[in-house]
């Protein structure tokens, strides 16, 4: 039995930026009274004096520093690690100088006003509980982007996101994402002879058979999207279809997915530059230019938002009008790219931004609208699974899995909508569930491969005795199992995990759609609250690992949604300072973490920007394990895990059977703490 008990909390879309966070620093220091600013300078001067580390420090930044909530957040990019530690005393020194004074409660609200000007959600916030279990604890800034969250290494760095940092945060080396796995295979070759991809496409070719495919309009580089789709994989499969075989454009029919979530919000009509990365967005007209150098402009046939085409809580409403925009023709419908040009930009002028854009069906001359017909071929061009998954599902009739996934929701569906006679030839790029392709016959031209070093999945290995607990709501059920376990569906062993997922807002609430969680922006915060707060209390679990989505959802509904965004994250502080106070009052470790930067950039976009992530004892504080640079990575967190539940040799001993010990390697985490 293990002796120590740990909980982890995965904050999605709480990252923090540097360059946002410099200049509302400098805008409040300016807007502070002189006899304010005048005594931190006075306390700053006395604070470096009596410490050598800081002789040749600046008292003038050091009190600019204090104007942070979170000390941890003024360190520069790769630190080094001793001048990091030393710059963190001296403000923790200086913050004890101003304690029992209104100063720094004067500061505060100065520095919240500029930032709700600036619009920068986190400190705009009224979050003071997770200020203070930040600054009264272990903190230490964790890379959650590009690279390190499993990606191409490309400049600027891909964003972080909920797929891939669920993944990082439990695995015990960098884990791999598919997109980095597609792309090289795209420059190898490969992907051209990929079987399952050159076997729909021929056999359509040669039987002359409609092939459809979807794609969502985005991720031409790093910093536009390329969370859910990546801009070179269209264009490989274009080639494939193309140029390899050969396909009438006639018979090739594309639906076009806007996304405005993880791209700005009009990235289907507006362009914005990159000076690292060129241009991006546009993909109305970089898409009529695609298909333009294959004579196939005609081949654009249906164009949907995310918000129904890729609906991933089983809202039958969304599902249903995907559906039907593709099979049964019950969409508006507009002429070419021109028309449809107009047609999106009369919407954004009215509001409706990329992911609530209807379906619409796009007529080329005097053709009809093109319909999903039985027997037809059908490719998905996205890679994540969680928002494919209905999709797919309803389009190769697989009512068993809907009803289980709906029902699990809350949700009754009523299927009269969906045909009994298609029986698709439907591959993806990904493998979105196992089922769809044992019980439905959905081909994966890269099946998935789980993660082999996941703490999860090894839990019964070093506790077999024991059982870990995964708390989370519906929306984002998938983080909080399929991902978070490495890519596995189920747990490595029948007994080793309790799981409870609340089903999240619907349309009792008004949520119809991602875009309406705005209405409710705390969303399931409080029930996974009480549900953590009954766990802990049992004392019976040594691992709970908890998701709180909200800063998530509600970032992705930036700049519309301020306020609501600003909520949010207060409900998310509330519930952390309940939380926090009953897990170490009950003896637990708390790891506090974060999947990817979203919120604290005034987009609907995800960020590249770094997260924290704390770590928190029972009593007393832990100390930073040395290293070479005041950093970490999402991966190190399933050590620092391991360390406390005293299992790291068990841990050390399957990497060196799996062919690497190498801990603390390039890509091999490690602990965050010191040995307790």
């Amino acid at each position: 039995m293990l002796e120590r008990r740990v909980l982890l909390i995965v904050l999605d879309g709480l990252g923090y930026s540097r360059d946002r966070l410099g200049t509302l620093k400098e805008n409040a220091w300016k807007s502070l009274p002189p006899s304010v600013s005048s005594l931190l300078l006075t306390q700053a001067e006395s604070v470096l004096e009596h410490s050598p580390r800081s002789a040749n420090r600046d008292p003038e930044e050091l009190a600019k520093h204090a104007l942070l909530p979170v000390g941890v957040e003024n360190l520069p990019e790769d630190a080094v690690f001793d001048e990091a530690t030393a710059q963190l005393k001296s403000l923790e020194s200086l913050t004890a100088a101003s304690a029992g004074t209104n100063v720094m409660e004067r500061v505060a609200e100065i520095v919240r006003a500029q930032a709700v000007e600036m619009r920068y959600v986190p400190v705009a916030a009224r979050a003071g509980h997770l200020a203070e279990i930040r600054n009264s604890n272990l903190t230490i800034p964790t890379s959650a982007s590009g690279r390190w969250a499993g990606f191409e290494d490309v400049l600027p760095p891909v964003q972080g996101n909920s797929d891939t940092g669920h993944q990082q945060i439990t695995n015990l080396r960098l884990a791999p994402q598919l997109p980095l796995e597609i792309t090289e295979s795209i420059d190898n070759g490969s992907f051209f002879k990929n079987p399952e991809l050159a076997r729909i496409v021929s056999s359509s070719v040669s039987d002359q058979r409609p092939l459809n495919f979807t794609y969502l309009l985005s991720g031409v580089g790093g910093s536009d999207g390329r969370v859910h789709s990546a801009w070179n994989h269209l264009e490989a499969f274009l080639r494939l279809v193309f140029e390899v075989h050969n396909a009438d454009p006639r018979l090739v029919h594309m639906q076009a997915i806007l996304d405005g979530r993880d791209s700005p919000d009009t990235s289907s009509m507006t362009s914005s530059t990159d000076s690292s990365d060129g241009s991006a967005g546009g993909y109305i007209e970089r898409l009529q230019e695609l298909l333009g150098g294959y004579g196939a402009e005609q081949s654009l046939a249906w164009v949907i938002g995310r918000n129904q085409a890729m609906d991933r809580d089983y809202r039958e409403t969304n599902i249903r009008a995907d559906y039907l925009s593709m099979t049964g023709g019950e969409t508006d419908t507009v002429k070419g790219f021109k028309d449809l040009k107009r047609t999106l930009t009369r919407l954004h002028k009215d509001g409706v931004m990329d992911g609530d854009v209807p379906a619409l069906a796009v007529i080329h001359g005097d053709a009809q609208a093109a319909r999903i017909g039985p027997r037809d071929s059908f490719v998905d061009l996205n890679f994540r699974a969680d928002r494919q998954r209905g999709k797919i599902a309803s389009l190769a009739g697989a009512r068993n899995f809907l009803t289980r996934e709906s029902t699990s929701r809350g949700r009754n569906w009523e299927f009269g909508w969906m045909r009994s006679d298609l029986d698709l030839d439907i591959c993806g790029l990904a493998d979105y569930h196992p089922e769809l392709g044992t019980r439905y016959g959905v081909k994966a031209a890269f099946p998935n491969r789980p993660h082999r070093d996941n703490l999860l999945s090894l839990f019964s290995e070093f506790a077999p005795d024991d059982q870990y607990m995964l708390v989370g709501e519906s929306v984002k059920e998938l983080h909080m199992g399929y991902l978070i376990r490495g890519r596995r569906e189920d747990p490595a062993t029948s007994n080793c995990e309790v799981r409870h997922i609340i089903p999240s807002l619907g349309e009792r609430e008004g949520v119809i759609n991602d875009a309406d969680v705005y209405k409710v922006p705390a969303m399931r915060t409080v029930e996974i609250t009480n549900k953590l707060v009954e766990a802990l209390s049992a004392r019976r679990y040594p691992l709970i690992c908890a998701n709180l989505a909200s800063t998530d959802m509600l970032g992705h509904l930036l700049p519309r949604h301020f306020e609501a965004a600003v909520a949010a994250y207060e409900a998310v502080d509330v519930a952390l300072n309940r939380i926090v106070t009953v897990a170490r009052d009950l003896g637990y470790h708390v790891v506090i973490t974060s999947d990817h930067g979203n919120i604290e950039d005034d987009t609907s976009s995800h960020s590249v920007n770094d997260v924290l992530t704390t770590v928190i004892a029972p009593r007393g504080r832990l100390s930073a394990a040395r290293r070479e640079i005041y950093q970490a990575r999402l991966f190190d967190v399933s050590w620092t895990v391991g360390r406390i539940l005293g299992v790291e040799e068990e841990l050390k001993r399957h990497m060196a059977g799996s062919g690497d010990s190498d801990v603390g390697g390039a890509d091999v985490g490690r602990p965050i703490i010191e040995p307790i």
